[in-house]
């Protein structure tokens, strides 16, 4: 066993399934690492001798986003952590997306000037796609905007969006049409003022 963060114990040989092959053994540490480098994915099946069986990343308590969460704020090592060079705040503002062959309804529920937590219906977006993205004004004061976003990452959640079970996707704004920042800006200081 290897302690990655005070308290958080887990096994240190980890083997990745990536199509027909088999990579490993890893560390928990560099199995992190190759999570926040966009590597291993929470769809890809992972096994460790403490496993009955190859499991999906996600179903996995050790990769579990609040364990992750939970290293992170506990963790110090810059070289195993990435931190987020923008902070984010929740919020509730509904979205259109589309990929160029369908437009679908969204709600973004995490925003920062550099990114969101986008909840979807849409489940073939994997991370690397580019998605555009369009932000509907909530008051006569704000103004609507659109920008282009890169998937991070994608996770299943239990909420649902009308029919379908909806995923949260991390995604990295990598284009915004102007004033798109500032009006960013504004939402996150009224979502800051709400909660104090």
């Amino acid at each position: 066993m290897n302690t990655v963060a005070s308290n958080i114990q887990t096994s240190n040989e980890w083997h990745v399934l990536k199509g027909e092959s088999q990579f490993g053994p890893y560390t928990y540490a560099e199995m992190i690492k190759m999570m926040q480098d966009k590597l291993l994915f929470g769809f890809d099946y992972i096994w460790s001798p403490h496993l009955e069986a190859w499991t999906a990343a996600s179903e996995l308590s050790e990769f579990s986003v609040d364990r992750l969460t939970r290293l992170v704020s506990d963790n110090n090592n810059e070289a195993v952590f990435n931190r987020r060079s923008s902070s984010r705040v929740p919020v509730s503002l509904p979205v259109f997306c589309h990929d160029n062959a369908k437009l679908w309804t969204g709600l973004c529920e995490n925003l920062s000037t550099g990114g969101a937590l986008i909840l979807m219906e849409n489940p073939v977006l994997l991370p690397g796609h580019l998605v555009s993205i369009h932000y509907r004004s909530q008051s006569a004061e704000d103004r609507s905007f659109n920008c282009t976003a890169e998937i991070l990452s994608k996770r299943l959640t239990k909420q649902r969006i009308q029919h379908d079970t909806g995923l949260h996707y991390a995604v990295k704004f990598v284009q915004m049409s102007p004033g798109a920042e500032s009006q960013i800006q504004t939402w996150m200081k009224k979502e800051e003022q709400k909660n104090k």
